[in-house]
């Protein structure tokens, strides 16, 4: 059995979060639990877990998951971007009682699968998956479509796209933006990020900021360089040239935020995403207490078959 390309030994970091969302959206409202509450998010997680961890579906997979991790973001407008910008995210409403109900649940049962799962009010779930693919010593794919992930891309990351199984490297990045993934933030800091409530540098698009990227570099670099700006087609004496050479501050503050943190602390070490067999019964008794059996017992069965050697 193998994993993406044949190898068991690709370690697997489950934007647990988004995956989420991504099924809460794409599931038809019509699934509920004995209490009448809404499982569709919940459900449509489930489902995307299990073939994942058996390598099938539209996974892209060609084999089954030996490691993984799956990270939770728990800290909408309380993480340590929001000490530094307030700002950070506050264009997003919190989540109804019945969305955090199943958000909760689907932790639950991931752990119940025997993949660990990180969370933590201070950090993002991407704060994790950076701090795992740059300790793993195995090669990475990162399961999301989350752009902020991009500047996580090296040889041996790559990303995984979960609506249509596409594989994404380094290569690709480069092909697209024309500068090393890890300056993504640097970009981002012009151009800004309003999925975040990050502005950026007003009058810098995409065109623009990546001139300024390509031809110079990170921040430093740019703004080392303000008498070139020209070469990347800025103006020296233009409105643009004088914003960012007034906001210079705050685009140096907004690189910082949207840099994911390596160092976040977490506790696996190099053997702990090795996934075990998940316990059967406790599933089967998770699935009956959710009304989740229907439609997914067989999904269960396989992925548990795929466990024996």
């Amino acid at each position: 059995m193998g994993g993406r390309n044949g190898d068991t030994q690709t370690l697997y970091l489950l934007d647990a979060t988004l995956l989420f969302f991504r099924a809460l959206y794409g599931m038809p409202d019509v699934f509920q639990d004995g209490a009448g509450r809404s499982v569709n998010g919940l459900r449509g997680y489930l489902s995307y877990l299990l073939n994942l961890l058996r390598g099938e579906g539209s996974t892209g997979l060609t084999g089954p998951v030996r490691h993984a991790a799956a990270a939770f973001d728990e800290s909408l407008n309380t993480c340590w971007r929001n000490a530094l910008y307030p700002d950070y995210k506050a264009n997003r409403p919190p989540a109804d009682e019945n969305v955090s109900h199943q958000l909760a649940r689907a932790g639950e049962i991931t752990q119940l699968l025997g993949i660990p799962v990180l969370k933590h009010p201070d950090y993002e779930a991407d704060d994790f998956i950076a701090a795992l693919s740059k300790g793993s010593r195995r090669p990475v794919i990162i399961v999301s479509r989350d752009k902020d992930l991009q500047q996580l891309l090296t040889d041996g990351v790559s990303l995984l796209d979960p609506a249509d199984g596409a594989c994404r490297g380094p290569a690709d990045f480069r092909e697209t933006f024309g500068f090393e993934p890890p300056l993504f933030p640097d970009y981002q800091a012009f151009t800004g990020d309003s999925v975040d409530n990050v502005p950026g540098i007003r009058g810098v698009g995409p065109k623009a900021a990546g001139a300024l990227i390509r031809r110079f570099g990170p921040l430093e670099a740019v703004y080392e360089a303000a008498g070139a700006w020209g070469e990347a087609g800025i103006k020296p004496d233009g409105k643009v040239a004088q914003r960012m050479l007034e906001d210079r501050e705050a685009a140096f503050l907004f690189r910082h935020i949207l840099r994911l943190d390596a160092t976040t602390p977490h506790t696996l070490g190099t053997t702990g995403t090795e996934l075990q067999r998940p316990d059967g019964d406790a599933l089967w008794q998770y699935l009956d207490a959710w009304q989740l059996r229907d439609g997914l017992g067989g999904a269960l069965i396989r992925a548990m078959e795929a466990f024996v050697d």
